[in-house]
Parts: C-alpha cells; sequence; structure tokens
C-alpha cells in the first residue's frame, strides 16, 4: 500500500516536536546545517542527533517545516542545505516511500506554484537532491516542472531528469529543447540528453 507523503510529514513533525526540533535547533546542528562551503554529510549530520533515525526524521522535518528554523539566522539557507543533504539519506535508487524521499517529493508538490525568491530557492535545491534518488515513479513530477515560469527551475530540473537517468524523459526534454527561450535552460537540457542518449546512460 502506499503512503501519502502528507500523512508520512505529519508523523515527522509530530516526531520533530516530540525531539524539541520544532522549538530549538542545538549549536551543532545550526553550525552543520549553516556551512556555506559544502553540503553536510549524514555522518556529520548524524553526530547532532541521538541517531542515524533521528536524525533522518529531523532533517525532514527541517527541510519542509520553516518553524524549525525559525531561531536561526539563516534559515532559508539551513533549509536548503537540508534539502540536498536528504539526497544522501537513501541508497538509489530509492523506495518511494522512503523518509527522505516523501520530503522531497512533499516539499515540491507543496511549493511548486509559489514564485518567491526564497522558495525558489529551495524549491530547486529540492528538485537538484530527487533526481540523484532515482525512482521512477518521480519521472511525472519532474517533466511537469520542465514548465515551470523560473528559468532555474527548468534548468535545475533538467539536470534532475539527467540524474534520474529514465530515458522516458528524452522525448519531453526534446519538446521542451524546441520552445525552450533561456540559454541556460537549454544547456541544461541538451546535457540531460546527451547523457540520457548514451548506450548505457549513468552506468
Amino acid at each position: 500500500m502506499k503512503v501519502r507523503p502528507s500523512i508520512v510529514l505529519a508523523a515527522l513533525a509530530f516526531a520533530a516536536a516530540a525531539h524539541g526540533t520544532s522549538a530549538m535547533l542545538t549549536t551543532q546542528v545550526q553550525n552543520t546545517l549553516t556551512a556555506i562551503d559544502a553540503v553536510p554529510t549524514p555522518a556529520e549530520i548524524d553526530q547532532g542527533f541521538v541517531d542515524p533515525t533521528s536524525a533522518l526524521t529531523s532533517l525532514a522535518a527541517i527541510a519542509t517545516d520553516p518553524s524549525t528554523t525559525a531561531v536561526a539566522s539563516d534559515g532559508v539557507g539551513m533549509r536548503v542545505r537540508a534539502l540536498h543533504a536528504l539526497a544522501s539519506y537513501c541508497t538509489a535508487p530509492c523506495a518511494d516511500s522512503d523518509t527522505a524521499h516523501q520530503a522531497l517529493v512533499q516539499f515540491i508538490t507543496s511549493n511548486e506554484t509559489d514564485m518567491t525568491g526564497t522558495t525558489i530557492v529551495m524549491l530547486r535545491g529540492a528538485i537538484e537532491a530527487l533526481g540523484p534518488q532515482r525512482v521512477g515513479t518521480d519521472l511525472g513530477l519532474l517533466v511537469s516542472m520542465l514548465s515551470h515560469p523560473s528559468r532555474d527551475i527548468r534548468a535545475a530540473t533538467a539536470h534532475a531528469l539527467r540524474d534520474l537517468c529514465n530515458t522516458q524523459a528524452i522525448e519531453p526534454l526534446r519538446t521542451q529543447q524546441g520552445q525552450e527561450t533561456s540559454d541556460q535552460v537549454k544547456l541544461a537540457i541538451s546535457e540531460a540528453l546527451r547523457v540520457l542518449s548514451q548506450p548505457s546512460p549513468c552506468q
């Protein structure tokens, strides 16, 4: 039975609140998620929580719930790094029901029409993190983002489709390439098509 993302994330929010995440993030966690030169590794994040399971639950809550970073001076930056870090919390191909995957999908579907600058930055991070998880059912969601009003989102989506390694993305990428007006996005699509057109893409 497929579990709805909203149900999973409701449980995540409850668990995060139980751990105090929604009220306060430890200094160690804040320092880890505000580094500007790299996305933190799972090992670095795990050190800030009780155990890897708690780390994943809390990380998903930080990424999807603004209230978890209300006390931080760099809340958006923390959430972007949390979204990127979620890509490392399952081994590709991930399961559709994986907590890290569900959190990314929920963030994208909840924010895909929000055009505010900070949301676009976070949405781009979530899309870029989703592709490498290589969940086959994400094809439709990512293809729909190829027509997003933001060129940054369209470019990020092309990269994500490249990383998804699903050759069914070739046709919609070519369709978008034929009508795309942004050079930035055209370059991203060309790179994705180059990779996906290989005899053994992503091998």
